[in-house]
């Protein structure tokens, strides 16, 4: 019984830090970053409607603020990389922009030209 009682409570503790923490969030902002190193050969017409798919999607209400560019670090000089910022305002609010059906397009396109994609989520800090 007193197992028992030790689970339930670390539970609802649990749950009240996660809760917690989200809450805690609630000025921040959540960012959606997206790097995507295109294949050699890659042609600029399928990147550019990927740009194009990226850009229609920041329209939504949903998004908050959005920002892509070209690297141009010289580290990484020999690949062309793209990199895509939609801000949110929340976890959840990603999450119903990702039920977007022109969201799904996407990924059959960046399959046929992306090398490689990192994608980072995180609370943004002032």
């Amino acid at each position: 019984m007193k197992n028992i009682f030790t689970v339930a409570v670390l539970a609802v503790a649990f749950l009240f830090y996660a809760h917690t923490a989200e809450a805690q969030n609630s000025s921040a902002l959540f960012r959606h970053t997206v790097i995507i190193t295109f294949k050699p050969g890659a042609s600029a017409d399928s990147i550019q409607a990927l740009d194009n798919i990226y850009s229609t999607l920041s329209k939504n209400a949903l998004v908050k603020s959005f920002e892509w560019g070209v690297n141009i670090s010289p580290r990484d000089s020999s690949v062309v990389k793209h990199i895509y910022v939609t801000t949110f305002a929340s976890r959840q609010d990603l999450n119903s922009y990702r039920k977007i059906p022109l969201y799904a397009s996407l990924f059959p396109l960046s399959l046929d030209i992306a090398d490689d994609v990192s994608v980072v989520d995180y609370w943004a800090e002032k």
